[in-house]
């Protein structure tokens, strides 16, 4: 499974260091491996960008530098880069509370930032981006899965097994039980063994469900009426 990536760009160190510390804490209590990478400048984050040195899921960017591009700026550059619904910008000014609205930040965070307002902050931005993780039991332990992995899950052997795209997770679980514990709307049966994450489907049809990485599951008839309304109510969202 993939780290989710945070990019953090604050000038000031002491303060770079505690919202890195908060973020990992944040993240692994939500069960989602983090990988926070540190800048102290807009443009040493707008190089690695440039240079696609890594590619990141959330910018959280401090508005105000004091040297070089200014956070504002490099997100409006984000913005018209196509990187958008990924940055939370950072203030030690209420006045810039409302600057940067054209690039539709997911949240604005005042400083000194709390743990509390930082976790809201995060929560969101995962919830909109479908990375939030799903808890199944195994030995008594939970087992966290970040949603956005799953391509799918199979009943298998008296229990469940949960496709990652680069793994397989398997559990002493029914698949009616699992479905229970996944976000309404996320995930649909098109076959009694087979429940698709529908962020994952390119095509369906009555011969079967295509992924996006390239495999095929089959499509029961029983289901399919119902798979189809579930992906268009999935893509209207």
């Amino acid at each position: 499974m993939s780290a989710y990536r945070a990019a953090l760009c604050e000038d000031e160190a002491a303060e770079r260091d505690q919202l890195i510390g908060l973020c990992r804490d944040i993240f692994d209590g939500l069960g989602i491996e983090p990988e926070i990478v540190p800048f102290a400048s807009a443009d040493a984050l707008r190089q690695a960008v440039e240079g696609e040195q890594t590619a990141f899921d959330l910018f959280l960017l401090d508005i105000e530098m004091k040297e070089g591009a200014s956070g504002l700026e490099l997100a409006r550059w984000l913005y018209d880069r196509g990187i958008r619904d990924r940055i939370l910008f950072l203030t030690g000014n209420p006045e810039y509370a409302l600057v940067g609205y054209d690039v539709h930040p997911l949240h604005y965070l005042l400083k000194p930032v709390s743990r509390e307002r930082l976790e809201d902050a995060l929560g969101r931005a995962l919830e909109k981006q479908g990375a939030q993780a799903v808890r199944f039991q195994r030995g008594g332990k939970a087992v966290p899965l970040p949603l956005r992995e799953i391509r799918y899950l199979e009943s298998r052997n008296h229990g469940v097994v949960v496709d990652l795209g680069d793994g397989e997770q398997a559990f002493s679980i029914p698949l009616t039980e699992a479905e229970r514990l996944l976000p309404a709307g996320a995930f649909c049966r098109c076959h009694k063994s087979y429940l698709v994450n529908l962020t994952w489907v390119k095509r369906a049809t009555h011969g079967g469900v295509l992924l996006k990485d390239g495999r095929q599951l089959p499509m029961s008839r029983t289901f399919y009426a119902g798979f189809q309304n579930a992906l268009v109510h999935r893509l209207n969202d």
